[in-house]
């Protein structure tokens, strides 16, 4: 199962993290896998493309599949609401998936607002 964590830090969503392996097919032909991973990379490419960011925390590990995309905290207020936009964009996109695929998905939250 994958899991997804989304924190919050003044209901703000600040950052996501995937980790695991959903299993809902094997490696390299697992569509929940591959619909999380397309969300995670849209949240990079996004955040620096829309929301103009040029430095933020993002990693990924090609082996085991991870990734974590954290906002630094000293966003001007223009780029923190392009970057709330884009997250929270992402974020629906992530609930599809967990509402859809509930055995192989978990979203969870730290902080901050509820998840519905």
């Amino acid at each position: 199962m994958t899991k997804v964590t989304v924190s919050y830090k003044n209901n703000s969503l600040v950052s996501i993290e995937a980790s695991g392996h959903a299993n809902f097919a094997d490696h390299g032909e697992d569509i929940v896998c591959a619909a999380i991973s397309v969300l995670m990379q849209t949240a990079v490419n996004s955040l620096e493309t829309v929301a103009g960011l040029e430095f933020f925390i993002f990693e990924a590990d090609e082996t085991s599949g991870d990734m974590y995309i954290e906002l630094p905290a000293d966003l001007d207020e223009a780029k923190s609401v392009k970057a709330d936009i884009v997250l929270n964009t992402v974020l629906t996109g992530l609930q599809g998936i967990a509402k859809a695929y509930p055995k192989y998905m978990r979203l969870l939250k730290k902080g901050g607002a509820n998840i519905q």
